[in-house]
C-alpha cells in the first residue's frame, strides 16, 4: 500500500487520469454491453460514472496532503447538509419536469443522489486537509467577478449573436426555444443549468479536469499545452457514452476534439487562471455552455466568433509560455505531480 500510495503522489495527474477513465469507461461497459441499457440500472450507475473526475480528485487529494486533519467537523457537516437541501429539490424537480418521472418516485431516488454533489460542495470544508484546499474555491471563489461574469458573455452571448449575424446575411440560425412563453423559457434554462452545475458537467467533471489535473499540468507545461491535454482527455472520458448512445462519429470529432478539447479548453483555462486558479469559473462555464449553447443551431458566425475569443485569450495571456511558479493556478513546485 506504501508503494501505491508513494507512486500516486510522485504522478498526481497520470493517476487521476488512469483511476477516472477506469470507474467511468468500466461502468459504461457494464451498462451498455452487459445490462443493455437498463434505465434503471442506469439511474444508480450515472453519478457514480459522472462524478468519476471529482472523487478521483477528491481521492488523490486526501492521499497527498492527508495531515493534519481539521479537529472541527461542524462546518463540514453544516455544508454538507446545507449543500444537499439545495440540491435535492433542484434534481427532484429536473428529474420530474425533463425525465417524467413520478414525483414521489423523483423525490425517493434523487434525495438518494443529491448526496453525491452534496459531498463533493461541502469538501470546502472537508477534515483532509488536501481535499479541503483543493474544493474551496466552490464555495469560495477567488478573483475578480468580472470574469464569472465573462462566463455569460459567452454562453449565451455568442451563439446569440451568430444567431442574429447569420439571420442579418440572410442564412438560418434556429433558437431551439422559441416557441416558448418567456416565463416558460427562463425557467427551464435556469433548471437546465442548475442540474449541469450539479450533476452532469459543473462540479462533478470541473473539479477534476481543470480543478486538479490543469495546475498540475501548468507547472510543467506552458498553458496552451496543458489546455490542451487536459481537453483531449475531457473528450476521450465521454468517448463511451457516445458510442454507447449512437451519437455520429462526426460529431465526436467536431464537438468533442474539436470544440471541446481545443477551443472551449482554452477559454476554460483562461477563466481559471484569470480567477487565480478559482474551480468555480470552469464550473460556471461548463454549466452555461451545456444549459445555453445547446438552444442554439450551430453557425459559421458563431464557430468563428469563438475561434476569434480563443485566439485573444491565448495572445492576451501569452498560453504560449508557462505560468509563473508561485502563481495561484499552478501547483506548487514542493509537491511531486
Amino acid at each position: 500500500m506504501n508503494k501505491l500510495t508513494n507512486w500516486i503522489k510522485r504522478h498526481q495527474v497520470t493517476a487521476f487520469f488512469i483511476l477516472a477513465y477506469v470507474i467511468s469507461w468500466l461502468l459504461l461497459f457494464l451498462y451498455f454491453y452487459v445490462l443493455h441499457g437498463d434505465p434503471s440500472v442506469g439511474v444508480l450507475i450515472e453519478p457514480l460514472v459522472v462524478f468519476s473526475p471529482a472523487l478521483t480528485a477528491m481521492l488523490i487529494s486526501g492521499i497527498v496532503e492527508p495531515l493534519p486533519k481539521h479537529a472541527d467537523r461542524k462546518p463540514h457537516r453544516i455544508a454538507f447538509f446545507l449543500a444537499w437541501l439545495v440540491s435535492a429539490p433542484i434534481l427532484i424537480i429536473y428529474a420530474w419536469k425533463e425525465y417524467k418521472i413520478d414525483l414521489m418516485a423523483a423525490a425517493i431516488v434523487y434525495s438518494i443522489l443529491s448526496l453525491f454533489p452534496a459531498w463533493v460542495l461541502s469538501s470546502a470544508y472537508a477534515r483532509t486537509p488536501g481535499v479541503r484546499k483543493h474544493f474551496s474555491t466552490l464555495l469560495k471563489p477567488k478573483g475578480s467577478a468580472v470574469w464569472y461574469l465573462m462566463v455569460f458573455l459567452i454562453f449565451p452571448g455568442i451563439p446569440l449573436l451568430g444567431m442574429g449575424i447569420t439571420r442579418l446575411f440572410g442564412g438560418e440560425a434556429e433558437f431551439f426555444m422559441a416557441g416558448m412563453t418567456f416565463q416558460d423559457m427562463a425557467f427551464l434554462l435556469l433548471l437546465e443549468f442548475l442540474h449541469v452545475f450539479l450533476m452532469t458537467g459543473g462540479i462533478n467533471e470541473e473539479s477534476g479536469w481543470r480543478g486538479f489535473a490543469l495546475p498540475r499540468l501548468q507547472a510543467r507545461y506552458p498553458v496552451i499545452v496543458s489546455a490542451v491535454i487536459v481537453g483531449f482527455f475531457w473528450a476521450m472520458w465521454h468517448l463511451p457514452l457516445d458510442i454507447g448512445t449512437g451519437i455520429e462519429t462526426s460529431w465526436i470529432l467536431t464537438n468533442r476534439l474539436l470544440f471541446n478539447s481545443l477551443l472551449f479548453s482554452i477559454l476554460m483555462t483562461w477563466l481559471y487562471n484569470r480567477t487565480n486558479g478559482s474551480i468555480l469559473a470552469p464550473v460556471l462555464f461548463h454549466a452555461a455552455m451545456n444549459a445555453f449553447g445547446n438552444q442554439f443551431s450551430v453557425t459559421t458566425a458563431s464557430v468563428v466568433l469563438f475561434i476569434i475569443l480563443a485566439v485573444v485569450a491565448m495572445i492576451s495571456d501569452r498560453m504560449w509560455k508557462k505560468l509563473p511558479p508561485d502563481h495561484p493556478a499552478v501547483y506548487p513546485k514542493s509537491m511531486n505531480v
